[in-house]
């Protein structure tokens, strides 16, 4: 089989092999530095012969295959490059993570079900739910203790009968020899993943946030770089909220609080100004209406109004025996109503199926008011204008208002 030479070096960035297969657009080598995707860590990329390297995986028999963009051939000498940025940034995760188990299992006898590590972010499934700030707050400090003491990671194999004595966090998911990556006196796993040689190299792990999910708690976290780059871009942007509300970063909490306010009694007045606007404009449009016999046709596109008050101005307008009102707005997208009063003898969901259609909009609604959208503003104003001629053909001067 491939010997994995991350096996015994995770620093190992460069290597020599020789091509023992392909298939399917991948190779098999006799030994490679490459990680396959496994145990919840991605796979690593790089070059084989300057060939990016853009998938490594392993089959069923254990064997590893790297999927190059380019071509090789069997008995191939290659030379591999791992991507070193991309393995260590995995190395921190990765160490964090059994870190961050561990820390669960003492602080709270939370076990760690699963564990995926993510291109930003990674995240571990306990088997509890009944998480809170305080309990996430004491375990974050009792990992981020043990990397600042620079604790060791230590890799070792033992047999069946040897596995007896490790106190592994978890039983082992594999037959024969195991491979044990501990932290001694605080955590052994079985893993096969690749990782730093100390503690200290994880640098910082951050509980970013938790969810319940599926029964479980899922707790994401930043290590190393993810979680400086983290800290950096959250203190740029607190300190630049709380320069542009005039206040220091510990004030900003209550200034936005007083911000809130602020923007909902705004919204109330706002509110209450507009229901008086509307009132206004009743009266207002009814005096435009254009006489057509006994009726009164009132034909408007309303460019400051919204959707909602539309069909409430609509509604007050044909109170009034005798009125007909043809509206339209823009916003938040064009859309329009037809009403008539109930002594009114005309559909108007008939009439506004039949008006909308040339302009592929849709309408429909019921005998006494319709509305409908989907056309573009001009063929909703052109719309209305078909409306105010169907309605007052005679009235050569009449145009329906913008």
């Amino acid at each position: 089989m491939t010997d994995r030479l991350y096996y015994a070096d995770s620093y190992l960035k460069e290597f020599e092999g020789r091509v023992l297969e392909v298939r399917d657009g991948a190779v098999r080598l006799d030994r490679t530095a490459f990680y396959p995707t496994s145990g919840g860590q991605p796979f690593d990329t790089g070059t084989l012969n300057g060939l990016a390297v853009t998938d490594v995986y392993a089959d069923g028999a254990g064997e590893v295959w790297h999927r190059v963009e380019g071509l090789l051939s069997p008995g191939d000498r290659v030379a591999g490059a791992i991507d070193w940025a991309r393995r260590f940034d995995h190395m921190q995760q990765h160490a964090g993570q059994h870190i961050l188990s561990a820390a669960f299992q003492q602080a709270l006898e939370a076990q760690t079900v699963s564990f995926h590590l993510g291109p930003e972010t990674s995240t571990i499934d306990l088997d509890r739910q009944d998480l809170s700030i305080e309990a996430l707050a004491e375990v974050e400090e009792l990992a981020n203790r043990v990397i600042m003491e620079g604790r060791a990671i230590e890799v070792a194999q033992y047999d069946e009968a040897a596995i007896q004595s490790v106190s592994l966090r978890k039983p082992p998911q594999v037959e024969g020899l195991i491979r044990v990556v501990s932290v001694p006196g605080f955590d052994y796993s079985a893993c096969g993943g690749t990782h730093p040689r100390s503690c200290g190299e994880v640098g910082l792990v951050h509980i970013e946030r938790w969810e319940t999910h599926q029964g479980q708690a899922r707790v994401t976290f930043l290590c190393g770089l993810r979680a400086l780059r983290d800290y950096r871009r959250k203190s740029w942007i607190a300190r630049g909220l709380a320069s542009r509300c005039s206040v220091a970063l510990e004030d900003l909490p209550a200034a936005l609080d007083r911000l809130e306010a602020a923007a909902d009694e705004a919204r109330r007045q706002a509110t209450r100004l507009r229901a008086q606007l509307l009132e206004w404009q009743v009266p207002a449009l009814a005096a435009e209406a254009t006489q057509v016999g006994e009726w009164r046709v009132v034909c408007r596109f309303l460019q400051e109004t919204e959707a909602a008050e539309m069909r409430q101005l609509a509604t007050q307008i044909v109170q009034a025996p005798g009125m007909v009102a043809v509206l339209g707005v823009e916003r938040p997208s064009p859309q329009f109503c037809l009403a008539r009063s109930a002594d009114v003898a005309l559909d108007m969901a008939a009439l506004a199926a039949e008006l909308a259609g040339p302009y592929g909009g849709r309408g429909g609604g019921r005998p006494h008011m319709a509305q409908g959208g989907g056309l573009p503003r001009e063929g909703l104003i052109a719309m209305l204008q078909d409306a105010q001629e169907r309605l007052a053909p005679s009235d050569e001067a009449t145009q329906c208002k913008e």
